[in-house]
């Protein structure tokens, strides 16, 4: 049972094992530790249990920095006294009266709590570290082919070719479909504003479009609205891990020449119909930000099952050079190519990804539950039995007059609770595109994003609760 008096979760056992290191063990066994204890710090014990010291991850980069592991350095070199923490900290220890420590106390008041954070553990640094040993750490290497087979295989999806960013996939599947002036794509207006501004650079015209009520995607009926002779492609959009009616708007569109451009920069791991999204399109994108599902730090891909279109896409991707012929360019292409040290981040949080999936539905529930019932918070609808959607950001509409006060009532107890973005209709940038879509003007008016990192528990989900229970009863 959580003590509400006490703002710390008391851990012990067990589970200690998570936040200790011995003062013998090398500097590796403490970084490792403290990064896949999500809270970037270990607690360093000597023979007996009692506590030498502490290390963070910000020590132990200190350390490394200054060559301390040239020598023979061990985790009681390192470490510093428990006095020299004198910031609050979200891991404290608990020390009995010889010194041995007997748990540790967690809790998030003490710290700032983003709404996203990546999770990063040894997998992902033992990665990087090989890729960095290998010297290939630019866009050649094992990592980078792996990372696009593997990411491909797991869509269902015969082709990856990876980019620098979600971004610019967007970008490289336009120019691969041939996508310019006097064309135009329809784009639901509730979305981020890559997906416009991708449209633009490429010298068509965005048709911004209304989204569903329940789904917060864009419908087959919006796109038969929208559809003139110009029409060249749809660019579906997974918002926040919901999802797009594909297999009709596949259907649709493939029965008229119209491109399927898939966004699936929000929705790693969600289906239709059984299948993976991404898989019913001419070209999917997927985008791997830090605050993604799926992270390589910035990064992207384009996924194809069209062969030709593959390597067109490949060609595009670096500088439009004839991969048989070196430094010979057959048309104007770009640099938008994926590092092998960006790829081999990827590959880890590949094995990771059902892991991060299964954590992010449990957060999900936790709201639910403890948000549900209090008035003027409303969910996301439930969509059918057709669609497996993932939980990216957990999601809540609140009343618009009350969100800014729910946004500083988040950020005056240091919790990052996000606004929807804005329709793209509602913004100087797209004026000249704007429609009346009063579905998207009213979830990018009433919309929150709450945490989904791994630092979010009951106790701080009990905390938001309160938050919006105190702001909404006024």
């Amino acid at each position: 049972m959580l003590n509400k008096n006490d703002p710390y979760t008391r851990l012990d056992g067990a589970e200690l094992d998570r936040f200790t290191c011995k003062a013998t063990d090398g500097l590796w066994t403490g970084i490792e530790r403290a990064l896949d204890n999500g809270y970037g710090t270990v607690f360093v014990l000597d023979q007996g249990g009692s506590v030498r010291g502490q290390a963070t991850l910000d020590v132990l980069r200190s350390a490394i920095r200054g060559g301390v592991h040239l020598g023979a350095a061990v985790m009681g070199d390192v470490c510093v006294p428990l006095s020299h923490f004198d910031q609050p900290q979200a891991v404290l220890p608990s020390i009995d009266d010889v010194g041995r420590l007997v748990g540790v106390r967690i809790g998030t008041e003490a710290i700032f709590l983003p709404v996203a954070e990546p999770s990063l553990s040894h997998a992902e640094l033992r990665n990087v570290l090989d890729a960095f040993l290998s010297t290939w750490i630019s866009s050649t290497g094992d990592y980078i082919r792996s990372f696009e087979r593997r990411f491909a295989q797991k869509t269902g999806v015969a082709h990856g070719v990876a980019t620098s960013n979600g971004t610019v996939s967007l970008q490289l599947a336009l120019a691969a479909l041939g996508i310019g002036e006097n064309d135009e794509v329809i784009v639901p207006d509730f979305t981020f504003a890559a997906c416009a501004n991708t449209v633009i650079h490429a010298g068509a015209r965005p048709i911004l479009v209304d989204v569903d009520t329940n789904t917060w995607c864009i419908s087959l009926e919006a796109i038969k609205s929208a559809v003139t002779p110009r029409t060249r492609a749809v660019m579906p959009v997974h918002v926040f891990g919901r999802v797009a009616p594909m297999t009709e708007i596949r259907e649709f569109c493939h029965a008229r020449g119209i491109f399927v451009i898939e966004d699936c920069a929000e929705a790693h791991g969600a289906c239709y119909d059984g299948k993976p999204v991404g898989s019913f399109s001419d070209v999917a994108s997927f985008s791997f930000f830090a605050n993604k599902i799926v992270t390589t730090g910035e990064g992207g891909i384009c996924l194809t099952n069209d062969a030709k279109l593959a390597r067109r896409m490949q060609t595009l991707r670096d500088h439009g050079m004839n991969p048989e012929r070196r430094y010979w360019h057959e048309e104007v292409g770009f640099n938008f190519r994926m590092t092998n040290l960006q790829a081999s981040i990827g590959c880890a949080q590949l094995d990771r990804m059902d892991e991060f999936l299964r954590a992010r539905r449990a957060i999900d529930a936790m709201y639910l539950q403890a948000l549900g019932g209090i008035p003027g918070v409303e969910f996301p609808g439930v969509q059918d039995s057709r669609c497996s959607p993932v939980v990216w950001f957990s999601c809540v509409l609140v009343p618009a007059d009350k969100r800014a006060e729910l946004l500083s009532a988040g950020r005056d107890v240091n919790i990052d609770l996000r606004p929807f973005f804005s329709g793209l209709s509602a913004m100087p940038a797209y004026a000249r595109y704007a429609t009346v879509c009063p579905v998207s003007h009213s979830l990018s008016m009433r919309g929150i994003n709450l945490p989904t990192s791994g630092k979010v528990d009951e106790r701080v989900v009990g905390r938001i609760a309160e938050i919006f229970h105190d702001v909404l009863s006024r």
